[in-house]
């Protein structure tokens, strides 16, 4: 069984996850060797009990499961992407807990390192819908890939504002890919694959479990340069990926509501604490220099178009010597970016073989 197979059968198991997953390979160095362990071992893991250990071995004596997994896929015409693929998404590898396999309808693309994500409520308001689509149009007409969850609501209005420009999006699921929900969502979920990727670490069959998603929510931010919440509630799952958005790295953006609507609460709140303020694309340009604006994206060559980087990525380049590495906060300082903005060109910069990623984040010339 290939290292490949393992972690597409270890996603199988309820509760292994990339946390998990790592606790595994520090004790035992590779999979090949948590393959071979017994159950004494694996419960000397941190996290690892008696019935997680169990499961384990029981999955390991199962590749049948894997076969049957494997067969769905195919089936629903979705690819499997693990992290030892070289077409696992890049931003995700910079993550703290990287999904162990991705399931994928559509495909994910280079560019889609330019991409930002809109969230917010699904009991939105009129206003907070033309907002969603009104920014996503502007995002996918400068060739930026638009990112949310297919909820209905803000996530529906960006996905359709996406489309509407013929640019690309992505839709991270809280379940697996069998199945589209809410259901009335399949129309859009099948342009979206066809213009982007549905995207989900959970297995074929898995429902639409209210646990699933806030989980899933890491993703979207994690394989966006910022996100942008229309609008929300005092308690919002747009909430929790405004959370995992800041905890990545990545920028955050509110739209401001009415003083006195309860879906405004939680984007007052997320001003207040220092969100940047958006009322136009602009204003996400202005945050994220990095996303260059590369025209209208109205045609299939368009939105395809190869990503650029703005002039001032040569000067973030030019701070490197030879072969001395210079740390994420260091490079911020000497060039005058924030740190999510460093860290967007460094993405770009890495993806072109310009430079290379050293532990702590840390960066040297490719």
């Amino acid at each position: 069984m290939t290292d490949r197979e393992r972690l597409i059968l270890l996603n199988l198991v309820p509760e292994i996850g990339s946390v998990r997953l790592q606790r595994l390979l520090d004790a035992f160095a590779s999979l090949e060797r948590v393959w071979e362990a017994g159950s004494n071992a694996l419960m000397g893991v941190e996290g690892i009990g008696p019935v997680l250990a169990k499961r384990i071995i029981e999955y390991r004596a199962q590749p049948a499961r894997l076969q049957d997994e494997l067969a769905q896929a195919e089936r629903h015409g979705c690819a499997v992407l693990t992290r030892v693929d070289a077409g696992y998404p890049a931003p995700l590898r910079e993550i703290h807990d990287p999904p162990l396999a991705l399931y994928m309808k559509g495909a994910w693309d280079a560019q889609d390192a330019a991409a930002v994500a809109i969230v917010g409520s699904r009991h939105a308001s009129a206003y907070g819908l033309s907002m969603a689509e009104r920014l996503a149009v502007g995002l996918a007409e400068r060739g930026i890939t638009v990112i949310s969850g297919l909820a209905r609501g803000i996530d529906a209005a960006a996905h359709r504002g996406a489309l509407k420009a013929g640019g690309r999006t992505l839709a991270v699921l809280g379940h697996g890919l069998a199945q589209i929900y809410p259901p009335e969502h399949e129309p859009l979920a099948a342009h979206v694959a066809a213009r982007g990727a549905l995207i989900a670490e959970y297995a074929m069959g898995m429902p639409p479990v209210a646990e699933n998603f806030p989980r899933r929510n890491r993703l979207i931010s994690g394989l966006a340069l910022g996100v942008v919440v229309v609008e929300a509630a005092g308690r919002s799952g747009a909430l929790i990926t405004a959370d995992c958005a800041l905890e990545q790295g990545r920028e955050v953006f509110a739209v401001p509501g009415r003083a006195d609507a309860a879906t405004s609460e939680g984007t007052h709140r997320l001003l207040k604490q220092g969100a940047a303020l958006v009322t136009t694309v602009e204003d996400i340009l202005e945050e994220l220099p990095v996303l260059v604006e590369q025209g209208p994206a109205t045609d299939a060559a368009a939105g395809r178009a190869a990503l650029g980087l703005v002039d001032s990525a040569d000067r973030l380049l030019s701070q490197f010597s030879d072969d001395q590495p210079c740390h994420l906060e260091t490079l911020a300082e000497k060039t005058g970016w924030t740190i999510p903005a460093c860290a967007a060109a460094l993405l770009q910069l890495e993806l072109k073989h310009a430079v290379k990623q050293l532990p702590g984040q840390r960066f040297v010339r490719a």
